[in-house]
């Protein structure tokens, strides 16, 4: 008896490549019907070249074709199989099923309390900075940032001067870009693109913790432990919020996942989409050319007898492809500089509109319980910017045993990503700064006792849902 040529569960070694391109062309005119479809299409003009796409008809048809002719050419492995063969190959995706109740549960349901909260206590001063829709659930997304990049994704960005007045040139063009394109996709809702890309890019970063756990801590009930402590985190209401957070903690995560295996073009891939996401992305650029350079120098520090200095030379030699993926993430904030300087003259306004914000040297200082009344007056009055402070506090202390436990890498990364915000703003947003900061949840997973991980899930559950309120009625908890 003869076997099938192809058994249901086995993908051929080799297709044509014009079967491949043919499959995924159809696929995506497919796709692109249906959305214009649902949408009514889009419109889109580089330069002189307008492209206008209208007719879902007239796109459904071609991808008929393209997929009739594909078939009728090249029966084997049809296109069908390939897309359950692809589904069942991203079901098992390394990390997916480990991390995904912990997702779900966590993301949706920030965005469950969120609105829970809005219809039991209804919003600060009864009043809505902005609203989009009049349903609220519809509208839930709208809160905050979200505004500005809604704002740069609809009307691109604009300068204004001087400097201390608030405008979109601080935020950087990752997320409104995904949301412009997505957006169209959609049918014209930008608001809601970005609302599944950091939701997307969230479930994608947790799965590069729990990989990056497992392989620090050898134990995958520990790397669970980490990604559920980083989901329950109180500032991890961001990974629900049209924010940058889902996609810098995906960034910074792969990036070092990619660069302890020498993936390059994948670790530059991470790195160049961290420069462009948030001000501070450049600067994941230092720790992930330590995680090449970094062996090299510690072998030449314990050989130092025989040349430390040739020893040195010879690990940044070895690395250099390494150093070159990581230099990737400078080259967001160069070309964003680049845009603003053609914008309005000055390559660094980006920075310097963040002072409307009260980011300014040494505001930390005035910040926190330091301040007239004490820590008491302090909690009353301002328990959202407490947590802050506390946050910053534990996040600050844990870079040294992190860095014990889990390498200078890590701990390189915890310092340049904590203290330079810190020092430029206090307590402002210092959470959503600590909540991307993975390598304290896998080195939280390593010494927490098994007795105590309740506790400590419970605890930041609570907090979570507490802040969850908060945001969402715009009480202010940024």
């Amino acid at each position: 008896m003869t076997e099938p040529a192809n058994p249901p569960d086995e993908r051929p070694r080799t297709l044509p490549v014009w079967v491949r391109v043919a499959d995924v062309l159809g696929l995506a005119l497919a796709g692109l019907a249906l959305i214009t479809a649902q949408g009514g299409g889009f419109r889109l003009r580089a330069g002189d070249v307008r492209v206008s796409v209208t007719s879902a008809w007239r796109i459904a048809l071609a991808a008929a074709v393209i997929l009739l002719v594909r078939h009728v050419a090249h029966r084997k492995y049809p296109v069908y199989r390939r897309i359950w063969s692809g589904l069942r190959a991203a079901s098992r995706a390394d990390g997916l099923r480990e991390v995904l109740p912990a997702w779900t549960l966590s993301r949706f349901g920030v965005l469950l309390v969120g609105l829970l909260a809005v219809g039991s206590l209804g919003f600060r001063d009864n009043t809505v900075p902005f609203r989009l829709y009049e349903n609220e659930i519809i509208n839930l997304p709208a809160r905050y940032d979200a505004g500005w990049y809604l704002n740069i994704a609809a009307e691109g960005y604009r300068a204004y001067f001087p400097a201390s007045v608030q405008q979109n040139i601080a935020f950087m063009p990752a997320l409104p870009m995904l949301m412009r394109i997505g957006g169209r996709l959609l049918g014209g809702q930008p608001l809601w693109a970005g609302q599944v890309v950091v939701l997307v890019a969230g479930l994608w970063g947790f799965m590069y913790v729990y990989r990056l756990a497992r392989s620090d801590l050898g134990d995958a009930n520990r790397a669970g432990l980490a990604v559920a402590l980083l989901a329950a985190y109180p500032f991890a209401v961001f990974f629900s919020a049209v924010y940058t957070e889902s996609i810098f903690l995906l960034c910074c995560a792969g990036g070092f996942y990619h660069a302890m295996r020498r993936e390059h073009w994948r670790t530059a891939a991470f790195a160049l989409l961290c420069g462009f996401t948030r001000p501070n992305g450049f600067l994941l650029a230092v720790p992930l050319a330590l995680v090449a350079l970094w062996p090299g120098i510690a072998d030449a520090w314990r050989r130092r007898s025989a040349g430390f200095a040739a020893g040195v030379g010879r690990a940044v030699r070895d690395s250099v492809p390494s150093i070159i993926a990581a230099g990737a993430a400078g080259v967001g904030v160069v070309a964003f500089s680049a845009f603003v300087f053609a914008l309005t003259g000055h390559p660094l306004a980006w920075l310097e509109a963040h002072s409307a914000w009260g980011r300014t040297f040494g505001s930390w200082v005035t910040k926190g319980p330091f301040q007239e009344g004490g820590l008491y007056q302090y909690l009353l009055t301002q328990p959202a910017d407490a947590l802050n402070f506390v946050a910053i506090v534990g996040f600050l202390a844990a870079i040294w045993p992190v860095t014990r436990r889990l390498g200078v890498p890590y701990g390189v990364f915890l310092a340049v990503n904590l203290i330079p915000p810190f020092l430029m703003g206090g307590t402002l947003s210092i959470g959503r700064v600590t909540s991307v900061m993975f390598p304290v949840f896998i080195w939280l997973a390593s010494v927490v006792p098994p007795g105590h991980r309740a506790a400590w899930l419970t605890l930041f559950a609570l907090l979570q849902g507490w802040g969850a309120t908060l945001f969402f009625t715009w009480r202010t908890f940024i």
